[in-house]
């Protein structure tokens, strides 16, 4: 039986910046550096839709003999829709900018915890897929994680003066939500089901650890004693009308 060989002469594959030491450089290119500092070099013209910018990314990938197979290679001839590299390649941005992926990375998967993301219109939908094409390189995730392990906790007095951070008492801190628990507003964050790590799933964590509520203990030992004290008022009327 003959073997199949697929040979695809124009196959390109991402060469990302490194440095002495083999990691990714995340400083910008020359290149990339002058059209951040370049207003005029910016392309400003509207976001084409991700159906538009596919077949365009086929056609490149078709003309040079590369492999359509391959998503990584078709989707690296993707042109941005957003942004000052608006119009430079998928596979551009990843030799050019790396720094600039990983605040893109941070800035969305805080937007999205926060519940802040809003994914309508055509810049959004190039910025998802980027995103996707980005994060299938190991690379990539690789460096994001170990940023992610090296990055500060905020400092705070205490954890219950950690601000809520999202909604309409984003201001508030953890304390005032527990404080002010008889509004209802804890026992809502309780009960939604969100992401491991995000601002709601700490304040739900921090909630959880709280005593219990005294006041349901207070009730519950008073009901006795009043309905004892009432009966005790009510056999001294009947009582005194048998007097």
């Amino acid at each position: 039986m003959k073997k199949t060989i697929s040979f695809f002469p124009g196959r390109m594959k991402v060469s990302f910046r490194k440095g002495p030491s083999g990691h990714l450089r995340q400083d910008p290119s020359d290149e990339a550096m002058r059209i951040k500092n370049n207003p005029a070099l910016q392309d400003r013209s509207p976001a084409r839709k991700h159906d538009l910018v596919k077949v365009d990314a086929l056609t490149v990938v078709v003309r040079r003999g590369g492999d359509v197979s391959d998503q990584q290679e078709l989707m690296g001839e993707y042109v941005l829709q957003f942004g000052k590299y608006k119009g430079k390649s998928f596979r551009w941005l990843l030799e050019n900018n790396v720094g600039y992926i990983i605040y893109l990375i941070k800035k969305v998967d805080e937007e999205e915890r926060d519940g802040r993301f809003n994914p309508q219109g055509h810049s959004k939908d190039s910025l998802l897929s980027f995103l996707e094409y980005a994060r299938s390189f190991q690379e990539i995730e690789d460096l994001h994680k170990y940023l992610l392990s090296r990055q500060p906790a905020a400092p705070v007095a205490s954890e219950a003066d950690n601000l809520v951070g999202f909604g309409a008492r984003t201001k508030d801190t953890w304390r005032q939500i527990w404080e002010s628990r008889a509004d209802g507003y804890a026992a809502f964050v309780l009960g939604v089901k969100c992401i491991q790590n995000s601002k709601m799933y700490n304040l739900q964590q921090y909630l959880l650890k709280q005593p219990p509520a005294k006041a349901s203990t207070t009730s519950a030992a008073s009901t006795p004693t009043s309905t004892t004290g009432e009966l005790t008022q009510i056999c001294k009327l009947v009582l005194y009308v048998n007097i």
